[in-house]
């Protein structure tokens, strides 16, 4: 039996029709949020003009209802579009912070001077601003409250887009997943074949086989730091062959690490950081050579700690387009998997150095099926 204190399981996907009508109706509140916070104080407004007038409340005037509905809405601008999203979204919160109080702050001073200008009896500036304080308070709470809910539609309707793309991937990957054992073993037969006429034709094959292999890797499944180092080295192999004599690589990856099948290490993290030299370096200069190092050492602790470091001359003069898939997704691979991992970059007259360590305390530590 299930607890009580354990909430129903809730079916968020976009095909759920409670919610698809609820984020058809948000569609235009969505694409233009400012109409959330008009909203919000309209129907405030006509709830305070609807009560007092059927109660018969003591009222100051209009022109009180209408500036403190004015103010009202500035400050729920202020925390709907600068202070919430600083607060759970920015990395730097502290700006959107102190630009949302000042702002506040001004607002309520804005109103004092106001209500004096209409001629609306005010309170002594001490109780105004206490009176202020607990009025803004209310309006955070009210504020946060429909932020939240706005907040949670955008998060179905980005989750619901994720869910198709998911679906789209699955269906690619379906296809690509056709029969690699049957393509594997169709080029190692080849690659058989091809030892009896040339040793190396036989090699290449061989990592070429070992690059496809990799490729076929379920991101979900545990990948060892010794397949990821292995496919490095079939992709440089691959490199060599392509760019032959005119490709300048100095490489030093220990070849111990090959042995490290215990050890995990997310799948394309350093092949990503590897091809980045050939994207964004020059990589065929002989007074610049590329300069690549991976080993496994020992701590003074008794860690085992992972060294990966590239340095290389950049290519300022090469344009290209912005990928989504480089160092800042690498950056977001270690703070995910390897809480204490280290990753600096330099650029130093015009020669671009990467270094990364990742320290190991235990084997399989960071597999997240473990």
């Amino acid at each position: 039996m299930k607890s009580i204190f354990s909430p129903p399981e809730i079916q968020f996907s976009g095909t759920n029709a409670r919610i698809k009508w609820i984020n058809d109706k948000m569609k235009p509140f969505l694409k233009n949020p400012i109409l959330i916070i008009v909203g919000l104080w309209g129907f405030y407004a006509l709830l305070d003009g609807f009560t007092t007038y059927l109660f018969k409340l003591p009222t100051p005037g209009v022109f009180f209802a209408i500036i403190t509905a004015v103010i009202g809405f500035l400050s729920s601008c202020l925390y709907f579009f600068w202070l919430f999203p600083s607060l759970l979204y920015s990395k730097k919160p502290l700006n959107g912070i102190v630009f949302s109080l000042c702002g506040v702050c001004l607002l309520s001073f804005l109103r004092y001077f106001l209500l004096l200008l209409v001629g609306v009896e005010a309170h002594p500036p001490l109780d105004f601003a206490v009176y202020e304080l607990m009025r803004q308070w209310v309006f955070l709470v009210i504020t946060f409250t429909v932020w939240g809910f706005y907040a949670l539609i955008r998060a179905l309707q980005e989750k619901q887009r994720t869910e198709i793309s998911f679906d789209k991937l699955k269906i690619v990957h379906n296809k690509g997943q056709l029969s690699p054992h049957f393509t594997l073993n169709l080029i190692g037969d080849i690659s058989a074949k091809s030892l009896k006429y040339s040793p190396e034709l036989f090699d290449d094959i061989n990592h070429f086989i070992t690059i496809l292999r990799y490729a076929y890797i379920d991101t979900e499944k545990f990948n060892p730091l010794s397949a990821e180092v292995e496919a490095i080295l079939s992709y440089l192999h691959g490199q060599k062959l392509r760019f032959k004599d005119t490709i300048c690589i100095q490489d030093n990856i220990d070849k111990d690490l090959l042995h490290l099948d215990g050890i995990y290490m997310p799948k394309l993290l350093l092949i990503t950081l590897i091809e980045n030299v050939f994207k964004h370096g020059v990589f065929q200069d002989p007074d610049y050579p590329v300069s690549i190092e991976a080993k496994m050492m020992v701590a003074h602790n008794g860690i085992s700690v992972f060294h990966f470091s590239t340095q290389n001359k950049s290519n300022k003069g090469l344009k290209l387009a912005k990928s989504e898939f480089g160092i800042e997704t690498v950056r977001n691979l270690l703070d995910y998997y390897f809480e204490n991992a280290s990753l600096r970059t330099n650029m130093s007259q015009n020669i671009y150095s990467l270094n990364l360590t990742i320290p190991y305390e235990k084997p399989n530590q960071t597999w997240p099926n473990r």
